[in-house]
């Protein structure tokens, strides 16, 4: 499972104008899909992606995945 560091992923959001974004995924923190601080990849990209992929999602994803630290094969 590939994790990603939350505290970056909230950072983005924030630098990125999107308050929204950074409230609910810092809101995360305490959920199963987080673990010592660092959250699933797949779940992330579920929520950014929006069921569909538009042009705008699939930048934000990928600008995501460029600033984000993702840990591969993470078994925490």
């Amino acid at each position: 499972m590939n994790r990603m560091n939350l505290d970056q992923l909230v950072t983005f959001f924030k630098n990125n104008e999107m308050p929204s974004s950074a409230h609910y995924f810092k809101g995360c923190a305490n959920d199963s899909v987080t673990i010592e601080g660092l959250i699933e990849a797949d779940f992330v990209k579920r929520h950014v992606m929006i069921g569909s992929e538009t042009e705008r999602s699939t930048r934000i994803w990928r600008e995501i995945q460029a600033n984000v630290t993702t840990y591969i094969g993470c078994d925490k």
